[in-house]
């Protein structure tokens, strides 16, 4: 079914930008529209900074996010405004890899391990028709909020393994980031770095 993948007994995703189609420019300009210039610098496509890092580490929760970012702005706002601004960059979960994922769950486990935060999974989760839950794609998701690490750090990866009990030499690992790339490859695991070039599709053609 795919290619370069003799000997791999289990899968393990990242989300955004693999799975789920990310375009963090849609958030950067919902937020410039609510008055905010500066928060653009502290999002992007794999690894985000200073309060939305705190969020997918759960080193806040999602009132406190809420409460930090209304205070970054000189007008009141409400908390669904900015959170209705954080979800933006959620785009679309093409058909074509929710049947790539239920084809290999048939026969494989696999597993999601995103950097992500509360907020979003409560939108994300509902992306899918005919599912309650894209969760249910899945054999265990792990999310960094959950973890209390994010990617590339090596005890995001190894908190997975404990808990799964998964082989890393027997691991595909699929990420659009080339540091959380490199750092799989340091724990010995299999991977393919998503990009326009080679998309997950691609992968599984």
């Amino acid at each position: 079914m795919t290619r370069n993948i003799e000997g791999i007994n289990c899968f393990l995703f990242d989300l955004g930008g693999v799975i789920i189609d990310i375009d963090p420019q849609l958030t950067i300009e919902a937020f410039s529209k609510l008055g905010y210039q500066n928060l653009g610098k502290e999002i992007s496509q794999s690894h985000h900074d200073g309060i939305f890092k705190l969020l997918e580490r759960g080193d806040v929760n999602e009132d406190e996010f809420v409460n930090r970012v209304a205070s970054l702005s000189d007008k009141k706002q409400t908390s669904s405004s900015i959170i209705n601004a954080w979800n933006q960059m959620l785009v679309r979960f093409p058909k074509e890899r929710i049947k790539i994922l239920e084809e290999l769950k048939r026969k494989n486990p696999v597993y999601l391990l995103s950097n992500t935060n509360a907020i979003h999974r409560r939108h994300f989760i509902h992306m899918v028709s005919g599912y309650e839950s894209i969760e249910e794609l899945f054999t265990e998701v792990y999310y960094s909020y959950e973890l209390g690490c994010s990617k590339p750090e090596a005890l995001c990866f190894e908190k997975v393994i404990e808990a799964t009990g998964l082989n890393p030499e027997t691991t595909l690992f699929l990420d659009d980031s080339p540091a959380n790339i490199e750092a799989a490859q340091k724990l010995g695991f299999k991977t393919e770095l998503i990009s326009k070039l080679n998309s997950m599709e691609d992968v599984f053609a």
